[in-house]
């Protein structure tokens, strides 16, 4: 074990031999020094580096940092770690003794491989690349080379399957040579490959609690690893089938709220863990011991301040300009709207407990923008992702009154507010550019091209839109002021967090800055929930990359709901991919993540209009919305939504509602997706689903196997079938969409749980397309 010893500036190199097992005695409990829990640390394939800062606020009370291994060096000039070799263990841990406590922050080995692609191809060619899954479907990032009369490249890749399209002087085609390929989901088809694991991932089941311990059971030969919030216990070598009783250590009983974390290994990887909140020491076992702090509880509702509700008629002010087409510009929604519904019991009745907001900061008046494909229309900043100021409300919306009374009344009943903030880029009207334009990046590129939606190629400076500058947010002078500028938000105001716009455009420095600050300014000081979701388009290992203790807590899943819309939406498609890209995201973002679980969002047509037929996978769901009216198809669509609505409440993750969906509101894409919402009047359709919707999340906030239980899928082929395990309590969840017949298993005698009853606990069951929700903690 090699053993890290400096102080401030200074490193001193000392090999250490350490005990696998730390002390049994606890020391007294101690000032926390970490605020939250460690994540996981994710090694990368070669060299890992951590930031000490992400998890520690005085640098100076760093003593030592101990590793498995010889492969630690220390960046000072940074405060990181460098570990340049793997550990000997998929699961290992990082020991940094600060202020005198000792700190084991949980490590988890690479997965990836080292691979060599070949292309071939039967025409000459100049330039060759690959586009696809591997790189964000950027072809500028992974160039082939000539070999042999062929064209290959070198990845490094996690086992998984992978999507991609040959780009050949600059045209995108199928591999011809590779016969495996797949719908891309939206009309046409990419070819793939997988990559493939020597082994199978071990799995940990709990079984049951008591007061004082944890049992559970494990199904081959493994090593299970104990962690009392960031220390660890210790670790067992079980056998087959073992099962085993873990006491929890006695420490825990001087804390209010603390967390058990154990992982399963064997010799090649890390399998699932079990997570397990504990209440002075004891495991909690009901939902009704959890606070609005407690974020895997979330049930979250997003909506269009402008297009939610109209509360107050002073400031419903549109624009004053004729190219503005009406659906573009302000519709009158603001904060006193929404808190008409937080104090109607709106969000309490649909089951959700935690609102999210667009953008409130003042956006740019007047025109901008322009769509010209089969009808020609400028835009208002009505959406608020167009900042002129970045700390003051838009008085569109309300005012500093207003929005501090939809604050606290949210939380008089217990509901969490976050606000949607947009970092990545300004208005060119507002004052940071006006007084610091060399702050943006550069409009145009060396070759003379714009360098607007650029997304993936010129993924860190690409402007959205002439008239939006994007800021250079990797200069400290940039993101020093700006992160500024976002903490005032939680600083002045009792907001629960945020959703940041445009992740994958903001270089990680800003996030880290901003994390830093929202912990050493409000956090060190007050306990208050603090939670930041991010959105980004790309593949897992770009969007977890932004996941981490130092950074975000989690962000959208957009690639599982891409999944869900094939699978929900379209006859043909059975559940086995919907499943793949599941288990992808479990093992990115671990077994317990916070990922945001989407119905649908702003940028996208609404599921249902893909359902119903209404709006057709290969069109272009932007030029349907303006050019034709789109409206419901009949019944077809609201049950195919129901499905989605019932996966999306059931599996690991935050739920996201976007306002609307729980009724079915249709819509091409943007602004046909961004309609007024729509409370009264509601067909037995619209009000069908909303209550469905409705059961299904009240059923989450009661079963907390269905909020930190581990999952096993069954079978996903015409019928999906999973469980969620947490200790004593056991739930299956059957989604069927092959027509006729009964989805009730008759491999299962259970007793159903209600899913459109007050009373709560009864069948639905669709006749073979539907889902059922079923009690099974008593079976075996």
């Amino acid at each position: 074990m090699k053993q890290l010893h400096f102080v401030f500036g200074l490193c001193l190199l000392l090999v250490a031999c350490t005990s696998e097992q730390p002390a049994e005695e606890f020391a007294p409990i101690h000032e926390d020094h970490l605020i939250g829990l460690a994540k996981p640390i994710r090694m990368a394939y070669d060299t890992t580096t951590v930031y000490l800062e992400d998890f520690f606020g005085d640098l100076s009370k760093v003593e030592s940092i101990m590793i498995e291994g010889d492969s630690l060096e220390i960046d000072a000039s940074c405060g990181c770690v460098h570990i340049t070799t793997s550990p000997p263990l998929p699961l290992g841990a990082l020991t940094v003794n600060y202020a005198s406590v000792e700190h084991h922050i949980p490590m988890i080995r690479s997965e990836k491989k080292a691979v060599h692609m070949v292309v071939e191809l039967d025409e000459d060619a100049t330039e060759v690349a690959i586009a696809g899954s591997i790189n964000g479907w950027n072809p500028s990032a992974t160039p082939l080379y000539p070999e042999n009369g062929n064209w290959a490249c070198d990845l490094v890749l996690d086992p998984g399957l992978y999507e991609y399209q040959v780009v050949v002087d600059g045209e995108w085609k199928l591999d011809e040579k590779n016969p495996l390929s797949k719908s891309n989901g939206m009309g046409g088809m990419n070819s793939y490959f997988v990559i493939g694991g020597e082994s199978s991932k071990p799995h940990i089941t709990a079984l049951e609690s008591t007061s004082s311990t944890i049992k559970f059971s494990v199904a081959e030969e493994s090593t299970v690893h104990y962690w009392w919030e960031d220390t660890f216990v210790g670790s067992d070598e079980l056998l087959v089938n073992d099962e085993v009783s873990f006491q929890i250590p006695a420490i825990a009983k001087q804390k209010e709220r603390s967390v058990l974390r154990i992982w399963i290994t064997n010799d090649e990887k890390v399998g699932n863990d079990l997570y397990i909140p504990l209440k002075k020491g004891e495991p909690i076992t009901s939902t009704a011991d959890l606070t609005r702090a407690d974020t895997h509880a979330w049930t979250m509702y997003f909506l269009l301040v402008d297009r939610f509700a109209d509360g107050n008629d002073a400031n419903n002010k549109p624009v004053d300009d004729t190219s503005i087409l009406p659906i573009a510009n302000h519709f009158g929604g603001d904060f006193s709207g929404i808190n008409e519904k937080v104090a109607s019991g709106y969000f309490e009745d649909l089951g959700m407990n935690t609102i999210w907001v667009s953008p409130i900061t003042r956006n740019a008046e007047g025109a901008w923008g322009l769509w010209d494909k089969g009808i020609t229309s400028t835009f208002s900043g009505y959406h608020g992702y167009w900042p002129v100021s970045s700390t003051e409300i838009d008085p569109h919306f309300g005012t500093d009154s207003s929005f501090r009374k939809l604050i606290d009344d949210a939380h008089a009943k217990d509901m969490n507010l976050i606000v949607d903030y947009v970092a990545n880029h300004v208005h060119q009207n507002h004052p940071v550019y006006q007084q610091h334009p060399d702050w943006a990046t550069e409009l145009y590129l060396p070759d003379g091209s714009l360098n607007t939606e650029r997304w993936d190629e010129y993924r860190l400076t690409t402007w959205f839109d002439t008239f939006l500058p994007t800021l250079d947010l990797e200069r400290e002078e940039v993101y020093e002021p700006m992160t500024d500028s976002a903490i005032y938000w939680f600083e002045n105001y009792p907001i629960d967090g945020f959703r940041h716009d445009a992740t994958k455009h903001i270089p990680e420095v800003f996030w880290r800055t901003l994390t830093q600050k929202a912990k050493q300014r409000v956090l060190a000081h007050e306990e208050r929930p603090f939670f930041q979701i991010g959105e980004t388009y790309g593949s897992p290992e770009l969007i977890s990359s932004y996941v981490s203790t130092g950074q975000l807590d989690a962000q959208f899943d957009f690639n599982l709901y891409d999944a869900m819309v094939d699978a929900f939406a379209k006859d043909e498609t059975s559940f086995e991919n919907l499943d793949r890209v599941l288990q992808e995201s479990l093992h990115y973002y671990g077994s317990h993540h916070l990922m945001g679980n989407i119905t649908g969002n702003q940028d996208r047509a609404r599921f249902i209009s893909y359902a119903d037929g209404a709006v057709d996978f290969a069109e272009d769901a932007k030029l349907a919305g303006w050019t034709r009216d789109i409206d419901n198809q009949g019944k077809e669509g609201y049950e195919k939504l129901s499905l989605l609505h019932a996966f999306l409440m059931t599996i690991p993750g935050i739920p996201c509602v976007y306002y609307g969906d729980e009724i079915g509101m249709p819509g091409g894409n943007d602004p046909d997706n961004r309609r007024m919402m729509i409370f009264d009047n509601l067909s037995p359709e619209q009000q069908a689903t909303r209550n469905g919707l409705a059961a299904l999340a009240r059923l989450r906030n009661e079963r907390i196997s269905l909020i930190y239980g581990d999952i096993q899928v069954l079978r996903c082929d015409s019928m999906l079938a999973f469980t969620r395990s947490y200790l004593n309590e056991k739930t299956l969840v059957v989604i069927s969409k092959s027509a006729g017949g009964s989805i009730y298993p008759d491999w299962l005698g259970t007793e159903l749980l209600s899913m459109n009853t007050e009373e709560g606990i009864e069948t639905m069951d669709f006749n073979g397309n539907g889902y059922y929700i079923a009690d099974i903690s008593n079976q075996e």
